[in-house]
């Protein structure tokens, strides 16, 4: 499959000649056909398009227009090659957009959910300097770095939610099928039954009596919250909560430190201003809070304050990267300090996922310790004591 590419790609970069001609065929071909869409290109674009395609896509393309194909060219091969039906679709249409004379970067700017402005103005930098190629290239490396890096830190999350989903489950089977049969045999046989399974008894009635009461209050306090979220104060305000946690606001502060290093140094050194660095750098980070840091930053910039000056007196960005800013802008060699605070506080994260997941696994250990010892003492001992009155 590989060297088939091979082939093909070899071919368009040998025969740009036929190939334009090609181009120019399927580009009016497009335009007699109109601009709306089809019932089947609307349905192929109903689905998701993985980080990893978005990643292989610029490589490639970075590699193809450094090789001398054109942007049409590599973009139709890559289109040809994705099996993605979705993304394919949504690159037909960027190739639409490139044969009515738009640029790569605008042609992009139509799909934000898949190229986001990141990105987009990142291409549109390497279009207005003649190095595409290279800051392709450049921008496929940020992406995969990015990526690996937020897997990084969900796969640390992966064990802690299997473990509390097979706790869930075991309620569920407990208070839904083993608890109403102990019942039936300590209610036939008239049985004293302990103040401990009186109490499991009586929820597991309540459980049974009301499922759908809880089915609709479970269902309406999810909603509300989706509701509620989406109001920018009380986002907020659950984001600055999130901050104030022992060690998970530490690891949300380095995470977030860590991703407007990563995500800024990748703008500046792209050639752009540091206050549009900062607001795109803004719009892709999840915290409100500090998304709100990087707006009073940003009017400071504006109104005439330096990149140093701009912080708030007390900012929830670490003191160290504070200070580190202003060295570098002091010294002109932000962009060394931008890389080395995002090499330094990704190794905190790192540390922090892992002393997370070490603390994590005691606790749950010690919570289904509990689980256990209370179902020996709820159902297992009255069954076993009941056993041994019946025996006697």
């Amino acid at each position: 499959m590989q060297g088939e590419a091979y082939l093909k790609l070899k071919d368009l970069s040998a025969r740009p000649e036929m190939q334009q001609k090609k181009v120019e065929s399927s580009g009016s071909l497009l335009k007699s056909k109109g601009r709306k869409r089809s019932l089947i290109e609307r349905l192929n674009e109903i689905g998701t398009i993985k980080a990893k395609e978005i990643v292989e896509f610029t490589r490639h393309l970075s590699v193809m227009l450094s090789a001398g194909v054109t942007i049409f060219e590599a973009i139709n091969f890559l289109k040809t090659q994705t099996g993605n039906k979705v993304f394919a679709s949504k690159l037909g249409r960027i190739i639409e957009s490139l044969n009515n004379g738009q640029s790569l970067s605008a042609a992009m700017k139509r799909f934000p959910k898949i190229f986001p402005e990141i990105y987009t103005n990142i291409i549109h930098v390497g279009e207005n300097s003649g190095t595409l190629a290279e800051t392709m290239d450049d921008l496929a490396n940020h992406l995969e770095e990015n990526d690996n890096f937020k897997r990084k830190v969900k796969g640390a999350l992966v064990y802690p939610k299997i473990i509390l989903l097979v706790m869930a489950t075991f309620m569920i089977v407990l208070f839904f099928w083993v608890m109403p049969r102990i019942l039936t045999i300590f209610q036939s046989l008239n049985a004293e039954i302990p103040a401990a399974t009186k109490v499991v008894i009586a929820l597991t009635n309540f459980f049974q009596n009301n499922i759908l009461l809880l089915i609709i209050s479970i269902v309406g306090v999810i909603v509300l919250y989706k509701i509620l979220i989406k109001n920018p104060q009380i986002r907020y305000q659950r984001d600055l909560l999130y901050l104030k946690m022992p060690f998970i606001g530490r690891t949300i502060l380095n995470y977030n430190t860590t991703q407007l290093s990563q995500h800024f140094g990748t703008l500046f050194q792209s050639g752009l201003t540091i206050v549009k660095c900062l607001e795109i750098t803004g719009t892709v980070l999840a915290n409100r809070v500090f998304r709100q840091e990087i707006s009073f930053m940003v009017e400071n910039i504006k109104k005439g304050s330096s990149f140093s000056q701009s912080f708030r007196e007390k900012s929830e960005f670490p003191p160290m990267f504070i200070k580190l800013i202003r060295v570098g802008e002091r010294t002109g060699k932000l962009p060394y300090v931008i890389d080395y605070m995002k090499t330094y506080y990704k190794s905190l994260v790192d540390n922090d996922v892992k002393n997370m997941t070490t603390i994590i696994e005691p606790v749950i250990m010690v919570l289904l310790g509990f689980m256990v010892a209370g179902l020996v003492i709820t159902v297992i001992g009255p069954i076993y004591q009941l056993i041994s009155n019946v025996g006697v």
